[in-house]
């Protein structure tokens, strides 16, 4: 009996006679788990072009001499696609979608336009109202604190700078130095030299800074911009007066902050006549560090001192327009402030409306999106999307009717269109879905253009989660990050 259960036990233990079918079914197992994965949870794309710059990186760069072409950086991105069939797309998230116009091509954007929505591009900002109700006012679009923390632009210094220089500071009162750092000794302060405008290289890193092309139309537009940050850090003396630390955007808008160590406290004045107060010991030597901004009719302040830290938000209740005379300043009213630090201003992405004098107001019906991109001094997006449309008769390869991308001296002439011949009597003309069509001038019975701002929501594929490559060598610089 006992031999018996042996017997048997060596059978079990007898190897699988098939080996080569085992592996083919992990293979193929395999690649269905990495299909699936593909289709419906993860994916990585590649970024062609620059609408998204400085956050996503496509582009070729310039050489030392500023006129050739050396390298570039292409940025790999991790795309989730699972998110979006659980839920809608949300204001300010960074989707890959289908190009309306084109859609086999994939684009990749910041969706700002929500379905059931009015919108307007107007003085560096984005405004929203219901659609359909005309009477209403237009409300800003507010970008989240972790989405604009990604999108804050250093103006000064610049990466190039040398920041013993304080070149940007125009001085005024008794000041001595010490490397980076200034001391000022009795009244007296400084300000910005000029006013902070959208410079086209702002954002990029160092070792980038003057390698990025700026040779597009929209690169030399230098609008005043609005909304900044300012971070700093200050000490005060023994005999400190109150240090009054500003950031306007108009004579009518400006954020004043004022520390007194004298009293202990802060505060904090803003636009809308409304005020903030908090006691903050400052003894003599203690570094305060200040973190001021303000966008989209939001400030933000962010003060540590001596181990305290502050923190205070306000949404304002004021509508902004016109941007004149911006600037940042300090000012004491006396005795003795050491500034050991530069302070560091940047901007926020001041959105332009449409390059190409499109609309003003999109609407924007149920079911759509509207999408920018970061660069918005060089991006083709839903504010210059135009369609052209041909009526045909007779019809062409079965269609009556043909929709395609109305696009001129694109960076890819491949997909210009249309496009004529030499003798300019066919036309060669690329539908929507991407099929070419030869099409007889005489068959043409109406040709239009017509803006074509929307992404229908089965068009958007995924969200943006991380650049993951390139680095070094492969690039000057390194591109692994979240992407916000």
């Amino acid at each position: 009996m006992s031999a018996q259960k042996a017997e048997k036990g060596k059978k079990k233990a007898k190897p699988h006679g098939a080996p080569f079918r085992d592996n083919i079914e992990v293979i193929v197992f395999a690649i269905i788990m990495a299909l699936g994965l593909k289709v419906f949870a993860l994916e990585a794309y590649q970024i062609p072009t620059g609408s998204m710059q400085p956050n996503l990186m496509g582009t070729y760069l310039l050489d030392e001499s500023g006129h050739g072409r050396k390298g570039g950086i292409y940025d790999r991105v991790l795309v989730d696609k699972l998110s979006f069939l659980l839920r809608d797309p949300e204001r300010w998230e960074v989707v890959v979608f289908r190009y309306p116009l084109v859609a086999h091509n994939n684009y990749v954007k910041r969706l700002v336009g929500l379905s059931g929505e009015q919108l307007l591009v107007e003085y560096g900002d984005v405004r929203t109202r219901p659609l359909g109700d005309s009477e209403a006012e237009f409300k800003i679009a507010r970008k989240p604190d972790g989405v604009q923390d990604s999108l804050w632009r250093p103006v000064w210094p610049s990466p190039i700078d040398d920041l013993e220089a304080w070149s940007a500071w125009a001085l005024t009162g008794s000041f001595s130095r010490d490397g980076q750092a200034r001391t000022l000794r009795g009244r007296g302060g400084f300000e910005l030299g000029g006013r902070v405008r959208a410079d086209y290289v702002h954002g990029y890193a160092a070792a980038i800074y003057d390698r990025v092309p700026a040779n597009v139309p929209g690169a030399s537009r230098r609008d005043e911009v609005g909304d900044l940050r300012l971070q700093a850090e200050v000490q005060p003396g023994a005999d400190a007066a109150p240090l009054e630390i500003g950031l306007r955007r108009n004579r009518d808008y400006q954020v004043r902050l004022q520390l007194d160590p004298a009293a202990g406290k802060a505060s904090l004045e803003l636009p809308d006549g409304t005020s903030w107060e908090s006691p903050l010991a400052m003894p003599a030597g203690t570094t305060v560090e200040i973190d001021l901004a303000h966008w989209d009719e939001h400030v933000r302040l962010r003060l540590t001192a001596g181990g305290t830290r502050l923190v205070h938000e306000a949404d304002l209740d004021v509508s902004r327009r016109e941007i004149l005379n911006n600037g940042v300043w300090f000012e004491s009213e006396g005795g003795e402030w050491n500034f050991p630090t530069q302070p560091r201003v940047a901007r926020d992405i001041h959105y332009l409306p449409a390059l190409n004098h499109g609309p003003t107001i999109y609407d924007v019906p149920e079911g759509f999106y509207f999408m920018m991109g970061d660069n918005t001094q060089n991006s083709l997006d839903s504010r210059d999307w135009e369609a052209r449309e041909l009526d045909l008769d007779p019809p062409v390869d079965g269609h009556s009717k043909l929709r395609g991308d109305q696009l001129r001296n694109g960076s890819d002439p491949f997909f210009d269109n249309p496009r004529w011949n030499a003798a300019g009597d066919q036309m060669t003309f690329r539908d929507e879905f991407g099929e070419l069509h030869i099409v007889d001038p005489e068959s043409i019975q109406d040709d239009q253009r017509v803006p074509a701002p929307l992404v229908p929501r089965s068009h958007i594929l995924g969200k943006a989660l991380a650049v993951f490559l390139p680095v070094p060598p492969f690039s000057p610089v390194v591109r692994i990050k979240t992407v916000r």
